[in-house]
């Protein structure tokens, strides 16, 4: 905006109203001090807003310390405050017109610990009646009874930094009814108790479900689940299954089999699963992870999982209205164990069979997929040797265009080879391969400003030296930036990947265009994501781009400048352009000061090699 020129109050109505409908309550009704048409646009929006940050000061003091006292009573005066404005914008909202309703509804209440978020929702200045419940009091209001779109949150903040399956029961706040005729959005944050729709209640408009952080009986959400015909998206994140009774059919179980989770999500066309759990109803409450699950979803079109590798099927029939799963991401994660319990190395053999064979079962509900997202944190999942072995387990994904990998590896790369040799076997028609690997443990842990300032120089200094290499050879067509590092290393002598190298594989003939790698150079000349790039620009006959993140930003220490000469001339050439022509192409560090822990996490720089010509 210059000087006086209102470009925003220039806006029609019904954009401003779309702006204002995902505003804040207060924010929006801030509005009002700016004219008197803005006083009748943010009521008449449609959407009520609500959105506190708890901070409970008490604990700063001792319980005899009269400042304590202080803090509370300022803390329920917050409280207090913050449902009177809530019940007085609903209000406003209602009251805008005669054909005014609130068709949006969130309210979100977060803390860094779900002590201050409970003590807000249902503490009170006497203990002794600490039954409040602000969200019941805010969904009370009249104005509240017909929302299309409902979204509450109680965050804590702290437990998100642990994802992890959840084994008990969680949540702060239940809901004992909702408005089921109108209700089309339904995302709930940290509820214990999801009342269903009345048995006797019509057709549900339900489309979209959210549930995180949750607990709620099986029978009810199947029953939510089945009396929704339009309910196409189902999203389950770190949700508490309540089974029924052994006895229920909820369930299945023997002295012999896990339990099994069965779902019907028969309209359901997005299906998101993740680090869920369960537990009886009627007996212990808490779960553990020896469980299946079961999914009949005839519509489903994408999938997503995050969890511990279990027995998995997804059921399928020949009926017309019965789709194939196009998307689907897989995140396993290994199992944790307790620090007493230790397995000798045929026990640990053992667990790897078994869970190599539940990662293929899982995989062969898919074999539709076009695009497959897999993260593993033990490449022995995917790994199977021997021929016999791999007719019994490996199936073909005749779909997959695209193909990424996520995984830990060890320092060799031989179980790593076997196991992207077994996805290569089983991909013929992939184009797309993405590759991440690391060789640092899935649990491993460092604080965020773990040597965070000489990271920052060594990154910074490692980066313009490659700048600087790159920049003095631009106008020469034969490329001479030296291969070898500081301490005398040389990565221009690279040998074969034994498990890859030698074989054929039919998507390297004819089908994969794109690779990308992603992968921490280490100074060795067998550093396996070195081998990689060999692998593929001497294996894969119609590779038209290689795209490489070397973990750092000394790129005048890799091997991507070898590239060409690891193109077989009896299969083809790679020609040599300028590089102002564009072969070569660094990609640019941000401008920005690196400070935070996420800019130091993805200061990594790529390099790309495009075309190649053949």
């Amino acid at each position: 905006m210059a000087g006086d020129d209102d470009r925003l109050s220039a806006l029609g109505d019904d954009l401003l109203r779309r702006i204002l409908y995902y505003a804040p309550a207060r924010e929006a009704a801030s509005t009002s001090v700016l004219s008197r048409r803005w006083g009748s646009l943010w009521r008449s929006t449609g959407a009520v807003n609500l959105a506190v940050r708890v901070h409970d000061d008490r604990s700063h003091f001792s319980y005899s310390d009269p400042r304590r006292e202080e803090a509370e009573e300022a803390f329920f005066s917050r409280r207090d405050a913050f449902v009177l404005a809530a019940k007085a914008a609903l209000a406003a909202a209602a009251a805008a017109g005669d054909d005014a309703r609130v068709t949006r509804l969130t309210l979100c209440v977060e803390a860094d610990r779900d002590e201050e978020v409970n003590m807000f929702i249902h503490g009170d200045r006497d203990w002794r009646r600490a039954d409040r419940d602000v969200v019941g009091a805010v969904f009370s209001h009249p104005a509240a009874s017909r929302v299309e779109e409902l979204r509450v949150a109680a965050v804590d903040t702290f437990r998100d930094l642990f994802p992890d399956e959840v084994r008990g029961y969680i949540g702060i706040y239940r809901l004992a009814s909702l408005p089921w005729e109108t209700l089309r959005v339904l995302d709930l944050t940290n509820c214990f108790e999801l009342a269903p729709p009345p048995a006797a209640a019509a057709s549900l408009r339900l489309a979209s479900l959210r549930l995180r952080r949750c607990s709620v009986r099986l029978r009810d959400l199947q029953a939510l689940m089945d009396g929704a015909p339009e309910l196409a998206a189902v999203h389950l994140e770190s949700v508490f299954f309540v089974m029924a009774p052994p006895a229920s059919d909820d369930i299945t179980t023997t002295s012999a089999e896990p339990t099994v989770v069965h779902l019907r999500c028969r309209s359901a066309t997005a299906l998101v699963l993740t680090l869920c759990g369960q537990g009886e109803e009627y007996g212990q409450e808490h779960g553990d992870g020896n469980w299946a699950i079961e999914i009949d979803a005839p519509r489903l079109r994408s999938f997503r999982y995050k969890g511990v590798l279990r027995r998995f099927v997804l059921r399928r029939s020949s009926a017309p209205e019965t789709m194939a799963v196009e998307r689907v991401n897989l995140h396993f994660l290994k199992e944790r164990r307790s620090y007493h319990e230790h397995l000798d190395k045929q026990q640990r053999r053992d667990e790897d069979d078994v869970a190599r064979l539940l990662f293929w079962q899982f995989v062969h509900n898919f074999t539709s997929a076009k695009t497959l997202k897999l993260n593993v944190t033990n490449l022995n999942f995917i790994a199977v040797k021997g021929e016999a072995r791999r007719a019994e387990l490996l199936c073909v994904l005749h779909n997959v265009e695209r193909l990424e990998l996520e995984a830990v590896h060890d320092p060799t790369g031989k179980i790593a080879a076997v196991a992207i040799a077994n996805l290569l076997r089983c991909c013929p028609i992939v184009h797309d391969l993405r590759l991440k690997l690391t060789t640092v443990p899935f649990d491993s842990f460092k604080d965020s400003t773990y040597g965070r300032e000489f990271l920052e120089w060594k990154d910074r200094s490692g980066y313009d030296k490659s700048v600087n290499c790159f920049m003095d050879h631009r106008s020469k067509r034969t490329i001479a930036i030296p291969m070898d590092d500081d301490n005398g290393d040389r990565y221009d002598e690279v040998s074969d990947i034994r498990g890859l190298s030698g074989r054929s594989f039919t998507c390297l003939q004819s089908s994969l265009r794109r690779v990308a790698l992603q992968f921490r150079l280490v100074k060795s000349d067998n550093c396996f994501g070195v081998r990689l790039i060999k692998f593929f620009a001497e294996n894969a006959m119609v590779l038209k781009e290689i795209c490489v993140d070397s973990g750092n930003r000394r790129l005048c220490e890799h091997m991507n400048l070898n590239v060409e000469k690891w193109i077989s001339p009896t299969k083809a050439c790679l020609k040599c352009k300028n590089l102002t022509e564009g072969l070569w192409e660094f990609s640019r560090i941000p401008t920005g000061s690196l400070h935070s822990a996420t800019d130091l996490g993805q200061s990594t720089t790529g390099f790309t090699i495009l075309p190649l010509r053949r």
